[in-house]
């Protein structure tokens, strides 16, 4: 087995918990309002058993084929070619989004604290980070995961209840007036980005402990992360209102600018900038993971590690090049990555589980 490292039913589900908010902490309020307004929280709150809905798919296509990762489920539904060639469509959606999640990273960083530090040493920085973490292992990743966990889960309720003197209901209103194709649009972000991205968890399945409540623990943990998005969305939309949620890009490093209790906490926007990097961090760092081990299964390796130098090069490489500003991915990437994630997080896996229940049926009729 490639992996040799072993995952508990808590590890597994923090990790899809990080996935589920990863960089979505910071940018999903301005992206889900940009559709649906200031009904934005009610297409977040439609989501939320929408997304679990959505993981409960991936789970039942991992649970028939409970020993393989994606690349070996692929192969053995669609045989070896087939199943090659949409391997390859999945290994480069997991290389360009570590790219991406180190860029926004890099962006971030450079645009709002470390102004005068060039971007490419940043990215450098966290693409050795992350590197060192796939050097380490799949369970040396979780189990840091669930040390680092509660700092961001509690960033994300000190900065709500903080916030609740600057609530105004008025900004709510008025309530359902967006059209229902961008309400529509809304629920769909809702669902796709937090959930849809969290496909290389099935990289990570057969290298777990299998437990009875398993599926049960990462459903509740996709819902949580949702939830706790819904609820920035909230807050956002509560304090700036739609047309500062949806044209601030770090909506949620503003609102953390704006908390003051007694002219004496303030100013933790270096807190949530924390935060969000230890989600981002995991994200990518389970994308890149995904990758290298999805190679080295491609290729029949006989261990994954010989991939992580030449693995990080290239995250290195596309990270500069995936765009020139985070104007260019704000306005030309953000409004068609939605639809590569649909392709990847609901086409594909849905496609897989009907070829297999078609071929199980025809199987059982013989």
């Amino acid at each position: 087995m490639l992996e040799q490292g072993r995952l508990g039913t808590r590890q597994v589900a923090v990790l899809t918990f990080m996935i589920v908010v990863g960089d979505m902490m910071l940018i999903y309020p301005s992206v889900i309002s940009s559709y649906a307004k200031q009904d934005a929280w009610i297409c977040a709150l439609v989501g939320i058993p929408l997304g679990m809905a959505l993981m409960a798919m991936f789970l039942k296509l991992a649970n028939h084929y409970p020993d393989q990762n994606l690349i070996q489920i692929s192969r053995s539904i669609l045989g070896f070619w087939p199943g090659s060639l949409l391997s390859c469509f999945y290994l480069f959606f997991f290389i360009v989004g570590a790219s991406t999640h180190t860029r926004e990273v890099g962006d971030f960083m450079t645009g709002q604290i470390l102004q005068y530090t060039p971007i490419r040493v940043l990215i450098l920085m966290f693409v050795i980070t992350i590197g060192w973490g796939v050097h380490k292992g799949i369970e040396s990743v979780a189990r840091t995961s669930e040390l680092l966990m509660p700092i961001v889960i509690v960033f994300i309720l000190v900065l709500t209840f903080c916030l609740l003197p600057q609530v105004d209901i008025k900004n709510l209103k008025p309530i359902t007036d967006t059209s229902v194709v961008s309400i529509l649009q809304g629920i769909l972000v809702s669902i796709i980005y937090p959930v849809g991205e969290v496909i290389p968890i099935l990289m990570i399945l057969p290298y777990t402990a299998r437990l009875a409540n398993q599926t049960r623990d990462m459903l509740i943990a996709v819902g949580f992360g949702n939830l706790l998005l819904a609820t920035l969305v909230t807050i956002s939309l509560l304090v700036l209102g739609a047309f500062l949620t949806q044209h601030n890009i770090y909506t949620s490093f503003v609102l953390s600018q704006k908390i003051n209790i007694g002219n004496f906490f303030q100013r933790i926007e270096a807190v949530m900038a924390s935060s969000w990097l230890i989600s981002t961090y995991f994200k990518a760092t389970v994308y890149l993971y995904a990758f290298v081990l999805g190679c080295a299964e491609l290729f029949k390796l006989k261990q994954y590690q010989v991939l992580i130098m030449p693995a990080m090069l290239l995250v290195y490489g596309i990270a500069n090049l995936v765009s020139p500003s985070v104007t260019f991915i704000v306005i030309t990437v953000v409004p068609y990555w939605i639809d590569w994630d649909i392709t990847l997080g609901i086409l594909l896996p849905g496609m897989l589980l009907l070829i297999h229940w078609c071929k199980s049926f025809k199987r059982k009729s013989n």
